[in-house]
Order: C-alpha cells, then sequence, then structure tokens
C-alpha cells in the first residue's frame, strides 16, 4: 500500500496528518489499521487527536503494530 490509499478511511473522512505520517513511518500500524472496522478506525483517530507530541505519536502506532488498541484518554 502506498500513502494516498490511507486518505480515505471509512465514510470519505482522511486521516489526521500526524497520523498518516506516523503510520507511513511504520507499515505494521498501519496494515493492522487497515483491517480494523470503522468504529475501531474512529477510536484510533479520536485517540491520535490527543497526542501532544512526536513520542506520544510514536507510542501510538507502536501499539498498532503490536495489534493493540489505544484507549481514547491514553494521550491526555
Amino acid at each position: 500500500m502506498n500513502i494516498s490509499d490511507k486518505k480515505n478511511y471509512s465514510e470519505g473522512q482522511s486521516l489526521p496528518l500526524g497520523l498518516s505520517m506516523a503510520m507511513a513511518q511504520n507499515p505494521l500500524a498501519f496494515d493492522y489499521f487497515a483491517k480494523l472496522n470503522s468504529a475501531d478506525k474512529q477510536n484510533v483517530i479520536n485517540a491520535s487527536k490527543n497526542v501532544r507530541s512526536r513520542r506520544e505519536m510514536s507510542e501510538l502506532t507502536d501499539m498498532l503494530a503490536h495489534g493493540e488498541m489505544p484507549h481514547n484518554t491514553s494521550f491526555r
């Protein structure tokens, strides 16, 4: 998959830039994300909106790469 495949994940919305950039650097995270249902994808996106640093975004994508779902409050 290339980065243009990430633009529309469900219901016509695009990924937040920081999340898409982080997943472009972590293909395992993107592969896991791509397999999620729409509700779980939205939960990941909501969690990414609470991220305040590159380190936190890296932690979020590392969780995805390991098949773990972040909690929406993980990065507040």
